[in-house]
């Protein structure tokens, strides 16, 4: 394999698995969470911000590649620490950790509020949050390979009834509703990027999971999941604004959940809004199990039950934060203003740094070799 050190292991998964998860991990924060402020953000023309955002995307997965072949698909952290000290190392992987207990209890607060509007209006959010990271904690508990083999499940109905909300809807769209394009120039096209920059971004996650895939990862797995989930989002975000206009979609709390109820089929069948308590649960099911996977992969306790205290202190963490008592208005504009722009700050600037490790341990490596 070219000196490319991985050994199979049994929670090990392919490429094909690594692109699957990518579609609803990482898809669930484009297709729902991202939406309403890239169209509060940048209007009608949001879908120009989301097609714009690709380009330095597929400019950046090169980065990604060239720390994916320095570290010869090692646990990154095993690699980092074997370069800058078991130290440093460890500190980076907390704070790591601790970000994804941040995006954790974000998209597990999205989901309780999702679900107390539409269908469980007096249930105490308390209850929603425990019984919920409840199983994912369970799920998170197994390997990769079982979080990948339930998602390939998931996922086909996920697919099959976003087609569905697609198709059903024509009689309600209306296309004239994108122009005029650039109405109000340039500026909030190039505002919004952040936003859907802040999901393409996650893509770092594969990265993080590199020693548990069982190929190398090519330029043209990280292409397929940038266009995928460009097309996640292009989808609900153009359904939202041809079928709602752009100043109502932008006040929508839920923009692809509004979409359904849009849906019926004849004269005598609607209200089939319950299909997409399947898609967001399904999508968020898998997206906090695997965060919380990451965060027991990763901990800096060695021994298999020290591993699994942390990913139950992980858990009871990520409840506080969900339940902390902010007001939806607080929470939206926290959102917006430093979750998602941090998110990809975050990994950006993560990605940057290895690379620059990658390049100084390439440098160490000639130089030892000239003086040999």
């Amino acid at each position: 394999m070219r000196g490319v050190l991985f050994i199979k292991q049994s929670d090990s998964i392919t490429a094909v698995h690594m692109i699957l998860l990518a579609m609803t991990a990482i898809g669930l924060n484009n297709h729902v969470f991202v939406i309403s402020p890239l169209i509060d953000t940048s209007g009608r023309d949001a879908w120009l911000t989301v097609l714009l955002t690709l380009l330095p995307t597929i400019l950046w997965i090169p980065l990604i590649l060239y720390i994916h072949k320095k570290s010869n698909r090692q646990p990154l952290f095993v690699w980092l620490s074997n370069i800058i000290g078991p130290t440093l190392s460890k500190v980076l992987a907390i704070l790591l950790m601790c970000y994804f207990i941040i995006l954790t209890s974000v998209s597990l607060r999205e989901t309780v509020t999702w679900t107390n509007i539409t269908f469980l209006p007096t249930t105490p959010p308390i209850v929603l949050v425990i019984v919920f990271i409840f199983i994912c904690w369970m799920l998170a508990g197994n390997n990769l390979r079982t979080i990948s083999m339930l998602n390939v499940f998931l996922l086909f109905f996920i697919t099959i009834f976003g087609f569905f909300v697609a198709i059903a809807n024509i009689q309600h769209k209306q296309p004239s509703l994108l122009l005029p394009v650039l109405e109000h120039g340039y500026g909030r096209v190039f505002d919004g990027m952040i936003y859907q920059a802040s999901g393409m971004s996650e893509m770092f996650f594969f990265l993080l999971l590199q020693h548990k895939i069982e190929t190398p990862i090519r330029f043209r797995h990280y292409f397929i999941i940038s266009l995928i989930l460009t097309v996640l989002t292009l989808g609900p975000l153009v359904g939202a604004i041809i079928e709602f206009g752009p100043t109502e979609a932008s006040i929508q709390r839920f923009p692809p959940y509004e979409e359904w109820g849009l849906v019926s089929i004849g004269r005598y069948i609607e209200h089939v809004d319950f299909l997409s308590i399947y898609q967001w649960l399904s999508g968020v099911f898998i997206r906090i199990s695997l965060f919380l996977f990451m965060i027991k992969e990763f901990s800096v306790l060695n021994s298999k039950k020290r591993k699994s205290r942390s990913l139950l202190f992980s858990a009871a963490i990520t409840i506080i934060l969900t339940l902390l008592p902010i007001t939806d208005h607080r929470f939206i504009a926290l959102l917006r203003t430093f979750i998602l722009p941090s998110t990809f700050w975050i990994f950006f600037s993560l990605s940057i740094f290895l690379c620059i490790i990658a390049l100084i341990q390439v440098i160490a490596k000639r130089r030892s070799t000239n003086e040999l």
